[in-house]
């Protein structure tokens, strides 16, 4: 859930935020085999906690075997698993989870939340909570549904709870509403970005807002560990199909403080379920242990973005190897931070554009669906075998890819809510980043899929 195009953020503004954030104290601050669609509808808890997604030192178990996370960003499935009237298409959804279960994901990366009004540019739409406390009931049966369809095909799922980044709403959407609708200022040009960062930053390191903002986030954390799915009647707090509970997308240089806080509300509402925190880990490893050192925080998490963090230029036919050499590190290193903590690391994002080095003078040809993907499927290899390597010696846990498109197309005419859910957000240009479902990405995932499924044997 990556940020807009060619950001990247100077050491300045990145010492700056973070001298800002660290000068707050606390105290101001409140603080069995299933490869098919196995029905469970009970509507009594899980029974067994093995079912549960488990930390065992440096790795996670399930049912008492080690379990790898062979993954995918789906955020878009809340939405999806809506009713037609409110924009969701459920054939699409049990199609593309049916898609994913035969390569052999294993776990989803989602939205559990998006703050609206949903009159607002840049927005996953219709929203979860339109207005603050106030949910749409139609998106959250969405989500009920998403759950239910991913249990029958024996996923698990990352339930991201708030966002840094505009296209859900969230930091930002927070601090409008307790400044009584401030308008909020939307990076809608590259030098905007810098603003923006400032802005959604205020929700952990300005005491006029963060008080307000956190409580009400935090009540919004306990509605739906709460939820009681409609499908199956299980209560989110004790579904094992929930692996995890995240923080927020991206939050950027928060204070420990604030980690601890929130990872401590979440693991208080939910016991049997995972914390993690949603960083991309890509400032330095003060920043990575500041997030990741709470006790309440059970394993970390990194992103690696080489377009948008200036590696890679997807239109130059010689930049794949800067962007090969960049990642080879960035995992080592991140790796051995993960290793002084002893807690399992995730690589939850990455992703590449499609060949636009082979027409670089046209922009459209970058997100045309029939556009090859050969440097990106080249890319996916070497991650995949790094972490494959890694994880053999219970360095690393897993990956998502950065995102599943399925059977959309960047082409699709937009629904009746203006959305066309694809694994591009709202704001950025459609078939940036997704996997269709006819790329040749596909193979490239399922391989790495049965070998990490390998390692739990």
């Amino acid at each position: 859930m990556r940020t807009g195009p060619f950001l990247y953020y100077t050491l300045a503004l990145s010492v700056g935020l973070l001298m800002a954030v660290e000068g707050s104290p606390a105290s101001n601050h409140d603080s069995s085999k299933n490869t098919g669609e196995s029905h469970d509808h009970s509507h009594h808890g899980s029974g067994s906690t093995d079912e549960f997604v488990k930390v065992d030192g440096q790795g996670f178990t399930r049912l008492g075997k080690p379990y790898l996370i062979a993954g995918a960003n789906y955020w878009q499935g809340m939405n999806l698993g809506a009713d037609k009237c409110n924009g969701g298409d459920r054939d699409r959804l049990t199609k593309e989870i049916k898609q994913m279960a035969s390569m052999g994901i294993n776990n989803l990366r989602v939205m559990a939340a998006s703050e609206g009004p949903d009159d607002q540019p840049y927005r996953m739409r219709p929203s979860l909570m339109p207005a603050p406390g106030k949910y749409n009931e139609a998106i959250f049966v969405g989500l009920d549904y998403l759950l239910d369809t991913m249990g029958r095909y024996n996923m698990t799922a990352v339930m991201t709870l708030n966002n840094f980044w505009h296209w859900s709403g969230g930091f930002s959407q927070y601090i409008a509403w307790v400044t009584n609708n401030q308008t909020i200022p939307y990076p809608d040009a590259d030098d905007k970005w810098g603003i923006f960062t400032d802005f959604s930053a205020r929700f952990y390191n300005d005491s006029s807002v963060s008080h307000k903002a956190n409580a009400m986030y935090q009540q919004h954390i306990k509605t739906v560990q709460s939820r009681r799915n409609t499908i199956n009647g299980k209560l989110y707090r004790e579904d094992p199909v929930i692996m995890s509970w995240q923080i927020a997308n991206e939050p950027q240089l928060g204070p420990a403080w604030w980690y601890k806080q929130t990872a401590d509300v979440i693991k208080k509402g939910a016991p049997l379920q995972l914390t993690t925190t949603g960083i991309e880990s890509k400032v330095d490893e003060f920043d990575f242990m500041n997030a990741h050192t709470p006790e309440s925080v059970d394993y970390c998490t990194c992103h690696c973005w080489v377009e948008n963090w200036g590696v890679y230029n997807a239109s130059d036919p010689k930049g794949l190897d800067s962007a090969l050499e960049y990642v080879h590190d960035y995992t080592i290193s991140r790796a051995g931070w993960a290793d002084k903590i002893s807690k399992p690391i995730v690589m939850e994002e990455f992703g590449m554009a499609r060949d636009a080095w082979k027409n670089p003078g046209s922009l459209k040809y970058k997100y045309d669906p029939s556009t090859t993907t050969s440097h990106k499927d080249t890319y996916y290899k070497a991650i995949y075998d790094q972490i494959y390597s890694l994880a053999k010696n219970k360095s690393f846990s897993g990956s998502n890819f950065w995102a599943y498109s399925g059977i959309g197309r960047s082409t699709d005419q937009p629904n009746s809510h203006g959305m066309v859910w694809l694994g591009d957000p709202p704001h950025e240009p459609r078939g940036w980043y997704g996997v269709y479902d006819k790329d040749s990405t596909v193979d490239v995932i399922k391989n790495y899929c049965s070998k990490m499924k390998e390692l739990e044997n």
